[in-house]
């Protein structure tokens, strides 16, 4: 590997290394084991954690991974993507850079890759986490893991931390474009906008999250021209007895034929590649409870994953970050 002093880190979140029980036990016990994914106090948490979830959780997701995982290279739909997205962003910026990819949770960890990328000579090192909406769960949670890598290290490179993009206009286009494939202009075609939720708690106590969620949304409706009464946005993924942010994707699913819209259009706008949150609960489960409730046509879009225009999006939106370094 070619030596070089400036590195590039896509921080995603992470993925089982196998779609069985055992890779997603170990999987979740990182992430589920996270503070800043399940704040409750480690006295309480962690025996409900080990003694019961840990024990029934794994096997159910083991067999929705299954549903999602591919074929062509044994691999899980995060892990390809986001392996792309580095590989695209390299043919972009250039061989001269490093330019790496880590999961917070599983492989290739962060502490993995930061080791790889210091041994070949990166003294300046931009962060970039692929989330576009800042959450202390997700980007809080890495720039931990990272700054928690260098708390034991003597020589320290310069670090950069990228702003989070639910805002920046390529991002936004990169997303109408992908969006424009499946319009039916002449149909009265209904978007959603889900979004992975978080407890409420977390927005009173001052989360960013749901609030750049719904600029994103707004955003979005206004470059695709839509009129408010044909989109709305929602919070996907709930987990746990703890009020989350509403309205809930699932129940809208539910809700939305009793209403008068048969055909619908739906969008993960927060997650940038496809994943099981996007594959299994949205794309199989969500889309099956649509059409039982009386819906007629049901679209998923896919992920930005590694479509041309998000990766040169992303690669504009780095060199920004990377101004006055190159």
């Amino acid at each position: 590997m070619s030596k070089s002093t400036i590195g590039v880190l896509l921080l995603q979140m992470g993925t089982p290394d196998a779609p069985t029980k055992e890779a997603v036990k170990t999987y979740l016990a990182e992430f589920l084991s996270d503070p800043r994914v399940v704040d409750t106090p480690r006295w309480l948490w962690l025996p409900i954690l080990h003694g019961i979830i840990l024990r029934r959780r794994p096997a159910r997701s083991a067999a929705l991974y299954k549903q999602v995982w591919r074929e062509d290279n044994n691999l899980s739909p995060l892990f390809h993507f986001t392996q792309q997205q580095a590989v695209g962003v390299e043919s972009l910026l250039g061989r001269d850079m490093q330019i790496r990819f880590a999961m917070r949770y599983g492989n290739p960890g962060i502490s993995q890759v930061l080791d790889e990328m210091l041994e070949c000579g990166v003294e300046k090192l931009l962060v970039y986490p692929l989330y576009p909406q800042f959450s202390a769960t997700t980007t809080g949670s890495g720039l931990d893991a990272i700054s928690h890598y260098f708390a034991k290290k003597r020589s320290i490179p310069t670090i950069r931390f990228a702003r989070p993009f639910y805002s920046n206009q390529l991002y936004i286009n990169a997303l109408a474009n992908q969006i424009k494939k499946h319009r039916q202009p002449k149909s009265k075609q209904f978007y959603l906008f889900t979004f992975h939720g978080l407890p409420q708690r977390h927005e009173d106590e001052g989360d960013p999250y749901a609030s750049q969620c719904r600029t994103t949304a707004q955003l979005l409706a206004k470059a695709l021209n839509i009129p408010k009464e044909q989109w709305r946005i929602t919070f996907q993924s709930r987990f746990g007895k703890e009020e989350w942010l509403k309205p809930a994707t699932d129940k809208t699913l539910l809700q939305l034929p009793s209403e008068g819209i048969k055909q619908l259009v739906v969008i993960c706008p927060g997650f940038v590649a496809d994943c099981l949150e996007t594959l299994e609960e949205i794309a199989v489960a969500g889309k099956k409870s649509f059409l039982a409730a009386g819906g007629e046509q049901c679209h998923v879009v896919p992920c930005l994953n590694d479509s041309p225009i998000f990766i040169d999006a992303l690669g504009k939106m780095i060199k920004t970050e990377l101004v006055g370094w190159c």
